[in-house]
């Protein structure tokens, strides 16, 4: 059973799901409760099984011996399926109730002590009913009920002293006490207590709720909380020592020519390149930490580079000796995300094949085919190489990697996208992406 704990063998949890559609002791059909105080006295609640038929064989029993009423069995099962249905549905509950009290009113004349017109299964009934309507329902639907019993009280009384008085000689009204004086006053009082009761479960829980509500939200604000300030503290981080870095680099770079002498234009182009890459990646240095800092996301909206950019990258990468060779094919219109995958993916692959081969030709293929963008970047071995680097390949073997593939696979992964990485048989290495995208012009024409 889904509701039985690893402690407790499935018998006993059967047990308690089966009378959890007897007795309303928790979720109907949960075996997550356990015997206590509040259990206890759903046995007598809305919605106990065990005690509807209690009331059942009572009323059906007084209706026939005490009533003389041959057609009993009706209002006794209302009586009883109201019981029943007050843990669903209060209202259709309480008309059960006063169906069965009419019943009782124009079917039996009161006798003696008897009691009339409210019996004493429809005394439990009602005082069922009232609560689950004071604990379910909007308060005015148990004043309501309330009130139309008494009004349905007042009637009997009426009744009562009405057939009094064509029995008696007397013509004068006479004032005598009938059952229905006494069941009006114990139905109005017993009534009243339940319904307070009710309304105060209900309360009760609704404070409940809003103290739960109220955590939830505190919580909430607690996680975001320790978020920002965790962003803070990466945010400081990176800007005292990646941005210093970096700001040292482009500082150095512009000046190089100025500082150096008889540098040639070639060496003076280079120190330009790299400034010119050390101030882009400042800038977007800059507005991460923007957006790390921020709980506005204004920042991460802002238009990010995509397959546009490649052209760029790829000349960025060839002005620092590792020749490649980038074919973007017609691609269509895709999500940001995807468009900004694409660009990651290369711009990783490229990076790998700076630091662990540099110099070695490299092809880079972006294409749209079958509804997919594939995105392929293979390297060949470096020229040559010092002993102490990682094998050639635009990736290195998997103990010494890093984070970079790891971080590309997530990015793939995240776009519902497949990656796969590994050295060719050359001895360079292939990084091959798979995206997903929906083409976005055919679905217009199509639509």
């Amino acid at each position: 059973m889904k509701f039985r704990s690893k402690s407790e063998p499935a018998p006993f949890s059967a047990i308690r799901v089966v009378v959890g559609y007897l007795i309303a002791a928790g979720p109907v059909g949960s075996g997550t409760w356990r015997w206590r105080f509040s259990t206890t006295l759903a046995l007598v609640g809305p919605g106990s099984v065990p005690f509807a038929l209690v009331l059942l064989f009572t009323q059906y029993g007084m209706f026939r011996e005490d009533y003389q009423i041959a057609w009993g069995a009706l209002p006794a099962f209302a009586t009883a399926a109201a019981v029943v249905l007050a843990r669903f549905r209060p209202v259709e509950a309480w008309m059960l109730v006063m169906a069965s009290l009419l019943a009782t009113m124009f079917g039996a004349d009161f006798v003696g002590w008897l009691p009339w017109p409210l019996t004493s299964p429809n005394l439990f009934a009602l005082m069922v009913v009232l609560f689950a309507l004071a604990r379910d329902r909007r308060p005015w639907f148990g004043v309501g009920a309330w009130a139309s019993y008494f009004l349905v009280g007042a009637g009997a009384i009426w009744m009562s002293n009405a057939r009094l008085v064509t029995i008696v000689s007397d013509p004068v009204w006479n004032p005598t006490p009938t059952p229905a004086t006494d069941s009006l006053l114990l139905g109005s009082l017993f009534g009243a207590v339940t319904f307070l009761v009710g309304l105060t479960v209900r309360i009760s829980r609704q404070g409940r709720a809003r103290v739960a509500e109220e955590e939830q939200v505190a919580e909430a604000e607690r996680h975001q909380r320790r978020l920002l300030e965790e962003r803070t503290r990466i945010a400081r981080e990176l800007h005292d020592i990646v941005a210093h870095h970096m700001s040292v680099i482009t500082v150095q770079a512009s000046t190089a020519e100025y500082r150096i002498a008889d540098l040639g234009e070639e060496a003076k182009a280079e120190f330009r390149s790299i400034s010119g890459q050390a101030r882009e990646s400042l800038a977007e240095m800059r507005r991460l930490l923007g957006v790390l800092r921020s709980e506005d996301e204004a920042g991460a909206r802002e238009p990010q580079p995509g397959p546009e950019a490649l052209q760029g990258l790829a000349e960025a990468v060839n002005r620092s000796g590792t020749p490649v060779s980038l074919r973007v094919g017609e691609l269509p219109e895709m999500p940001e995300t995807v468009a900004l995958t694409v660009f990651r993916v290369v711009q990783e692959a490229l990076s790998n094949v700076v630091r662990h081969a540099p110099g070695a030709a490299t092809d880079a293929a972006v294409a749209f085919v079958d509804g997919r963008v594939a995105v392929t970047v293979v390297n060949g071995p470096a020229p040559a190489r010092p002993a102490s680097r990682e094998p050639a390949g635009g990736g290195v073997e998997p103990d010494s990697q890093g984070l970079g593939l790891v971080g590309m696979r997530e990015r793939v992964s995240l776009d519902g996208g497949t990656l796969e990485t590994g050295p060719t048989a050359e001895g360079g290495f292939r990084v091959h992406a798979v995206l997903p995208v929906e083409d976005r012009s055919s679905v217009e024409e199509s639509q």
